[in-house]
């Protein structure tokens, strides 16, 4: 399985922000930093980091990535993209047609077993799955589901349902994960002028796709897309999302 890492979203930060304006991956979880902690969550997984090319340069992220994953690969971003999904098509040479993709966004902390959730969609025989919490609010995106719990509508910035999606995106095959990407964009279907990722699960759906969606509780999700909430979540690091550092 690819796990394809999204971190090229600029940290909102307020003007007066003396943060030194490190990105989300370099947030530190007691004995570790948020990145090590999610590339630990993806197990045997190969890595793929899609980031900007002046973090990198500037928190020399290729030397720490080359230190927490040695086998991961680095997407470099030059400038920013029209979105999630254009961004993570950036990566599409690295992404196998035949083997599991699962799209994370580094922005959001998820508590829970990846490998699990995983194993969950695998028995049911699913071609993609999400996870989501209960919410309405227009912040997040939200898929809907049928009588027997597949997604038969997503959409972004609209609770359509009150399926909040995370940044946890698995597809059987990452080719269904570019084929519906690139259909999205081919209809225009962005918002604000911005393609995101889970509208591209509604290509699925027209195919016919097995969607299905792992339920998981508000607390199981911490967002980190505002300095903000990452000082908050830096605090409370410790105690909510204790390091599981091996000895």
């Amino acid at each position: 399985m690819k796990v394809l890492i999204l971190a090229a979203a600029p940290l909102e930060r307020q003007a007066d922000s003396d943060d030194g304006g490190y990105p989300v991956l370099l947030a530190e979880l007691g004995k570790e930093l948020l990145l090590e902690r999610m590339v630990r969550s993806c197990g045997d997984a190969q890595v793929i980091f899609a980031i900007q090319e002046a973090e990198v340069r500037r928190f020399r992220l290729d030397s720490v990535i080359a230190q927490v994953a040695p086998d991961a690969e680095l997407v470099q971003v030059h400038g920013q993209t029209a979105g999630a999904a254009c961004t993570a098509l950036l990566a599409a040479p690295h992404i196998s047609g035949d083997e599991e993709l699962l799209i994370l966004n580094a922005n959001e902390v998820l508590d829970f077993d990846f490998a699990a959730v995983l194993a969950g969609f695998r028995a049911q025989g699913l071609d993609a799955g999400v996870a989501a919490f209960p919410s309405v609010h227009p912040r997040y995106s939200y898929v809907r589901l049928d009588a027997e719990g597949m997604v038969i509508e997503a959409a972004e910035k609209n609770p359509i349902s009150r399926n909040a999606t995370v940044g946890f995106y698995w597809f059987r095959h990452g080719r269904d994960f570019r084929r519906a990407a690139e259909g999205m964009i081919r209809k225009d279907g962005h918002l604000d002028g911005v393609f995101y990722i889970c509208p591209a699960l509604n290509e699925l759906v027209l195919e016919g796709a097995r969607i299905g969606m792992h339920a998981i509780s508000a607390e199981q999700y911490y967002p980190v897309k505002s300095a903000r909430q990452l000082e908050q979540f830096e605090v409370t690091a410790q105690s909510r999302f204790p390091a599981r550092v091996p000895a």
